[in-house]
């Protein structure tokens, strides 16, 4: 299977420079009061969760990002503010996660660690790590909601999108993305928001915290999970109930790179948001959908990644007065996740793009299906096949 998408690879990440080419949005925001400036959510406690030596997810992973994002200048511009989050009010992440499972993370957390799976387990500072996060997520999306902010990059550990209602899975524990989103709808007056789940691994804790729900349309686009854990997120995973037709995911074929989420942009995201017309666009993103990733098989670069964000700003700025959150998921290649970082606070920041030369050549037969896959979506997908008949 693997073998029909070839690698050609060209990488000097140390060799970059800066493009001038990017588009300005000020027409698009003229008139609004709220101030342009982002939110970078960060807490020490982040890096001070360690689930083994040598675990792929390590606190390496917020330092490397932290520290392209000083060497870049931005800690200190004025268009940037540094927040530190508080815990969360707990009453908000038991509508996501049981108490009992919530206890039970705080009290092997208390005895100093202890595991739930093989690959995912806690240390004495776990369960602050986590209730800082979630709510770290919810203070990002309460201050674009107030006007203090213009948008926000949570950058946290540990990651959400895989933990279930009382299951930790996949390296996640508290599901920060879903405790956000809950709390717009249920807090904040928003009736509609859309998740954009980039992360290689398909993001089965919240498209299940959602499954029933028409308020929150969860499109995933991830490696194809007959080929990478979890092992879900295929198309015709839509949803149940009033829910149904509000799960959209792209499972993409091993190799799959920037032409082929730009076509799925193209064809199915953005119309998609057409159909919606969300209030709040929340983004999961993983930057082990990059090429370089160990532990996965997808193929995008860092301007492919680069190209993702403008794509989601530019659906944020039409449909949802520009309101937009960033959760950092996955990624577990050092460089990528610190490149990829940086190009993610650019984009909010509305600076230009840190251009780098990684390179990777994605093959005839990996577009030719996702051509396929993106045909079927749009036939068997009830939002858009509503509008196609």
């Amino acid at each position: 299977m693997f073998g029909t998408c070839v690698l050609s690879i060209n990488c000097h990440t140390s060799n970059l420079s800066v493009s001038i080419g990017q588009l300005n949005e000020a027409s698009m925001l003229k008139g609004r009061n709220k101030s342009l400036v982002t939110d970078l959510v960060y807490h020490e406690v982040f890096t001070k969760h360690e689930m083994s030596f040598g675990h792929p997810e390590s606190p390496e992973r917020l330092r490397t990002a932290m520290t392209y994002i000083k060497n870049a200048g931005y800690l200190e511009d004025s268009r940037l503010n540094l927040l530190t989050p508080v815990p969360a009010n707990m009453d908000e992440v038991y509508k996501i996660h049981g108490k009992s499972y919530l206890d039970s993370i705080k009290e092997k957390s208390s005895r100093g660690g202890g595991f739930y799976t093989l690959d995912t387990s806690v240390n004495a500072y776990t369960y602050e790590a986590a209730i800082i996060a979630a709510g770290g997520g919810i203070e990002a999306v309460d201050r674009i909601m107030a006007g203090k902010t213009s948008n926000a990059f949570v950058l946290c550990r540990p990651p959400g999108h895989h933990a279930e209602y009382d299951r930790a899975f996949g390296f996640c524990f508290i599901n920060n993305i879903a405790v956000a989103a809950n709390h717009l709808i249920q807090n904040c007056g928003i009736s509609r928001v859309m998740i954009i789940d980039y992360d290689a691994h398909h993001g089965n804790g919240t498209q299940n915290t959602f499954y029933s729900s028409n308020q929150v349309l969860y499109v995933g686009l991830h490696q194809d999970g007959r080929t990478l854990f979890p092992g879900s997120g295929f198309p015709d995973e839509m949803g149940t109930g009033p829910g149904f037709g509000y799960t959209v995911n792209l499972a993409m074929y091993p190799g799959a790179g920037d032409l082929s989420y730009e076509l799925a942009f193209t064809d199915v995201i953005e119309p998609l948001a057409d159909i919606f017309k969300p209030e709040f666009i929340l983004v999961s993103v993983g930057f082990d959908c990059h090429h370089q990733d160990p532990l996965t098989s997808l193929g995008l670069t860092t301007s492919g990644i680069a190209m993702i964000n403008t794509r989601i700003k530019k659906i944020a700025v039409t449909h949802a007065s520009e309101k937009l959150a960033y959760f950092l998921e996955g990624g577990y290649n050092l460089d990528s996740m610190g490149m990829g970082s940086l190009n993610v606070l650019e984009e909010l920041m509305r600076v230009p793009i840190t251009e780098f030369s990684d390179l990777y050549t994605e093959s005839a037969s990996c577009i030719e299906y996702t051509k396929a896959l993106i045909e079927r979506t749009r036939k068997t997908a009830p939002l858009l096949s509503e509008v196609i008949e």
